[in-house]
């Protein structure tokens, strides 16, 4: 039995790694206290001491015994603050981990590349296995499980030892991590063919206007206004497009075949897919229409059904 709970006072025990002025204990600090004056606007009043133990800080968190009900206030509260801590601080050093020594990606710009990831798929909040990926919910009811019957939690050691399920959805995780990664990669290897395959091309006519009216829908004229017969696509081209067979190979492919000097590209949606991937491939061959009539009236148009 706590010394605190012999005179009515109930106590947790909660220790981090580090030193008082360390990140870790920094952080439990600040999430802990932020909980205590949550508490304490519901009436609950704790008691927040901290003290040096060898390499690690232990907050020590008192209250008198409040009854059931605010029991599990309390500890859901706590629970929450220490899931707040671990995916602030012990789940990216942990996805990292994984990374490396499950995976086997040691390169850090590669390994940096995935956390990445990683880290858009979770804020994304992105299905892994089944069910929305809820880690703080997960967390926390792990942690409040816990602490309904031990009264001291070393947060690292609970995790790496405790948690093992969740880890596996962490490794779930990076394995979709590292397939984005991948299949961009791929893409971008691409991309790099295509703007090769363009820098050495010889132009055959001097210029191609790209109309671009949304989603993937588009229309060419040559620079005298007149629309573009496509042909077949040449055999070189049709070489390169058979790696990637999307939606987008269409404009791609048309504008490979008719080699212009110049492309003037009128679109009001520059941060579609296709038109990133069209600027990526053309670079300095391809210019964005600032204003003509016809984007002016496109540019009215969509700020129209904005509003």
């Amino acid at each position: 039995m706590d010394k605190g709970e012999e005179t009515g006072m109930v106590a947790y025990h909660i220790s981090v790694p580090g030193h008082s002025g360390s990140n870790y204990a920094t952080r439990m600090r600040e999430l802990l206290v932020q909980t205590l004056h949550h508490l304490e606007e519901g009436g609950t009043r704790l008691h927040l001491e901290e003290a040096g133990q060898g390499d690690r800080t232990v907050f020590h968190l008192f209250y008198q015994r409040p009854g059931k009900q605010k029991e599990g206030n309390v500890r859901r509260s706590l629970s929450n603050a220490i899931a707040d801590y671990f995916m602030m601080m012990d789940e990216p050093a942990l996805i990292r981990h994984i990374i490396c020594k499950d995976f086997r990606y040691h390169h850090p710009a590669e390994t940096e590349a995935i956390e990445a990831y990683a880290q858009h798929i979770l804020a994304e909040d992105v299905e892994v296995e089944s069910g929305q990926y809820d880690r703080r919910e997960k967390v926390s009811r792990h942690v409040s499980r816990y602490l309904q019957r031990h009264r001291t939690l070393a947060v690292d050691g609970f995790f790496r030892f405790r948690m093992k399920r969740y880890r596996h959805l962490l490794v779930k995780l990076v394995e979709h991590a590292i397939d984005e990664y991948l299949l961009d990669q791929e893409y971008q290897e691409f991309i790099n063919l295509l703007r090769y395959f363009v820098s050495v091309q010889k132009p055959k006519i001097p210029l191609v206007q790209v109309f671009h009216h949304g989603k993937r829908r588009f229309h060419l004229l040559d620079g005298e206004g007149n629309p573009l017969s496509l042909k077949e696509t040449d055999g070189v081209v049709q070489e390169l497009m058979d790696q990637s067979l999307s939606q987008e190979d269409m404009i791609v492919s048309s504008l490979l075949t008719v080699a212009p000097d110049r492309i003037l590209l009128h679109t009001v949606n520059t941060e579609e897919t296709i038109i990133r991937t069209l600027i990526q491939i053309f670079e300095n061959r391809i210019q964005v229409c600032q204003g003509c009539p016809i984007c002016r009236i496109s540019r009215m148009e969509k700020l129209d059904s904005i509003e």
